[in-house]
């Protein structure tokens, strides 16, 4: 009898640690946020389930999508260990740190990089707007403010000193935020500038880096793989691989600002020196002051 429960104690153990060779492979799990690159809360979901039907099929593994409205419970969900991979805003990987390794970049057609708008219902200019409340789309809480700061605007203006900034969930509710009269400008990316004759454009900033590819868990190797069968999936273009510093480079914009600037000086005219005017030393004469002057003898003469 106790020979027996050996044998199916010994048995039971074995079948733990033992993986059929049938067995199918772990799901994994594809976060998607998109508050800014996709303004449309159906169309950030419906790109999640395609392009996580795309990737089951190209890595030969389910693939199971998950959609995020807040970049609170996105950061949540991968502090957890709840997302495997992600497509996310580039400013939101910067902000993930070292949790998030950049792959590849999503792109809209026509739409490699995107640019940002300051948008308002007020006439006049950026500077106009110091004190005034700027809706803009809520990341990491202080890392905010040095997106705006470093990459939006160029470094040019401090934007925690000059405006009241007032995160948002996603672009709709800065729009709407907007229109509502809770701020007085808000900050969307270029795309998303509705047509409404009352509204203004005040600032519009350089070309910045828009969605991208991140790994969350080690799946490197299997994404990378797979990228060439993904193809396109609506509204974007095939990914694009990240190549050398290019996440480098931006993060570190973000993060410390751009480079100084370097003082512009004007082109000096070359100077060409007329050889005719050139004199040889040894034909110069002396030149010497006249003394005749001070030689002069004054009518006055001393009395002694």
């Amino acid at each position: 009898m106790k020979m027996l429960r050996f044998v199916l104690t010994s048995l039971a153990l074995a079948l733990c640690f033992v993986t059929p060779a049938g067995a199918a492979p772990k799901k994994a799990t594809l976060g998607v946020f998109l508050a800014t690159t996709l303004s449309d809360g159906q169309e950030r979901f419906q790109y999640a389930e395609a392009l996580a039907a795309k990737l089951t099929e190209a890595m030969d593994r389910p693939v199971a999508a998950k959609s995020f409205g807040r970049y609170e419970d996105f950061s949540r969900a991968i502090a957890d260990g709840l997302v495997d991979f992600a497509v996310v805003e580039g400013w939101a990987a910067v902000q993930l740190g070292a949790r998030a390794t950049p792959l590849a970049w999503a792109s809209r057609p026509g739409e490699s990089q995107q640019r940002w708008a300051i948008v308002s219902t007020h006439k006049g200019v950026v500077k106009d707007l110091a004190g005034k409340r700027l809706a803009l789309v809520k990341g990491a809480g202080p890392a905010d403010p040095k997106f705006v700061t470093h990459a939006v605007l160029g470094g040019d203006l401090d934007a925690q000193r000059h405006f009241k900034l007032a995160p948002v969930p996603n672009v709709e509710s800065a729009l709407k935020m907007l229109e509502a009269k809770g701020a007085e400008a808000a900050l969307v990316p270029m795309s998303h500038v509705p047509k409404d004759k009352d509204l203004r454009i005040l600032f519009r900033s350089a070309r910045l880096p828009g969605a991208v590819l991140v790994d969350l868990r080690n799946h490197k190797a299997a994404l990378d793989a797979a990228l060439g069968s993904v193809g396109a999936v609506a509204p974007f273009e095939p990914f694009a691989r990240v190549q050398g510093k290019d996440f480098e480079d931006f993060r570190r914009l973000v993060t410390q600002g751009p480079p100084r600037r370097q003082p512009v000086f004007a082109d000096a005219p070359d100077l060409r020196v007329d050889a005719e005017v050139l004199v040889r030393a040894e034909e110069l004469g002396p030149s010497l002051p006249s003394f005749a002057g001070d030689l002069a003898v004054a009518a006055e003469q001393p009395d002694d």
